[in-house]
């Protein structure tokens, strides 16, 4: 759980939007965890939600420099961060193959999937209707109303919120060119026992500095779970947890062989730039798209803007200025090859200093 983006820190936020509308957006992402977090207490949703911190560590020496930077800026903007030395990421981790790296305090993580029914089971009991097995397939401007079919009746309404992500199909062609849909895929091991405190022991979540990202985080019965990409989506299911596998046994030599139990995937929606954007129609149609792999964060704050958004108040007063989808160039090319990237992603990894 970060409240951090992929690529952005606050200097390079604040260049792109100036002034009071950089501030409020950095605002929002400083806080992001903190948000999630007050929503679990609140609604006392059991979802193995832990709060240690994160750690980002370093694959070189070059990027220990860059991210004990970004760690400098989030904490002049007041979040709990900062540089961690080699011997610290060490300690935290429990391996040392790193060359330093940078800590947010306030991060942690949770059981996705048990905090999203929890939230569902919090939306039903304060009056809202959800609708399983009934998705959006088509959705119409009809005089004054908006229409949205589905297989089994039509929803007319006045305004219309879409937070589909890397699923907005054929809802709306401008928010699907605006995005980029990428799997991604996630293996654990079975319970590790003792083996299991000498990884990650004081119960951070970590992902390192590599554009192939590799991260790890650790389940309240001793489990861990990681996870990855493929160019080459054939066999995921066997080749996936191989390869987690065996970046694991890279950190931590003494895990145990044919450790991988579990595996599973999910499409997340990247932007070009990296960037999350709020956009708003005048007929009532708004929507927020580009969470590029932060989304359990930035989304429980990105809902009350959404909401704000949708009530009518003024872009200026938004703590995300809506904007028009900006189109990818070549843009059904660019997703039918973009995990093709991958090996020159690891290339680009393997020479860095």
């Amino acid at each position: 759980m970060i409240s951090a983006l992929t690529r952005h820190g606050p200097d390079a936020i604040s260049k792109i939007r100036p002034g009071e509308r950089g501030e409020r957006f950095i605002e929002l992402v400083r806080g992001a965890a903190d948000t999630l977090y007050q929503l679990i207490e609140r609604y006392d949703i059991d979802c193995d939600a832990r709060r240690n911190g994160w750690v980002q560590s370093a694959h070189t020496p070059g990027r220990a420099k860059r991210v004990a930077n970004l760690g400098a800026q989030w904490a002049a903007r007041g979040a709990e961060t900062a540089a961690l030395s080699p011997a610290e990421v060490s300690q935290r981790l429990g391996t040392d193959m790193y060359y330093g790296g940078w800590e947010h305090r306030g991060g942690g993580h949770i059981n996705p999937y048990a905090f999203t029914l929890g939230l569902a089971r919090v939306a039903v009991s304060e009056g809202v209707i959800v609708y399983e097995d009934s998705p959006a397939l088509r959705l119409l401007r009809e005089r004054d109303e908006w229409i949205v079919e589905t297989s089994d009746g039509r929803v007319r309404a006045q305004k219309v919120a879409l937070a589909t992500a890397a699923y907005t199909g054929d809802l709306r062609p401008e928010l699907r060119g605006s995005i980029v849909p990428v799997t991604s895929y996630q293996a654990a091991t079975g319970p590790l026992g003792p083996l299991a405190d000498e990884v990650l022991p004081g119960d951070e979540s970590s992902s390192d500095t590599r554009m192939d990202l590799r991260y790890f985080r650790k389940t309240r019965d001793g489990r861990l779970v990681s996870g990855g990409a493929l160019a080459i989506q054939i066999g995921a299911s066997r080749r996936l947890p191989n390869m987690v596998e065996k970046r694991l046994r890279e950190m931590f030599p003494a895990l145990p062989p044919k450790l991988m139990v579990a595996f599973w995937g999910d499409r997340i929606a990247m932007k070009v730039d990296r960037l999350p954007r709020l956009h708003r129609r005048r007929d009532g149609l708004c929507a927020w798209i580009g969470c590029n792999g932060r989304g359990l964060a930035l989304a429980c704050p990105m809902g009350p803007v959404l909401e704000d958004a949708i009530e009518g108040v003024r872009d200026e007063a938004l703590a995300l200025r809506p904007s028009a989808p900006p189109l990818v160039p070549f843009h059904a090319l660019v997703v039918r090859f973009a995990r093709f990237i991958l090996p020159w992603y690891r290339f680009n990894d393997s020479r860095e200093i």
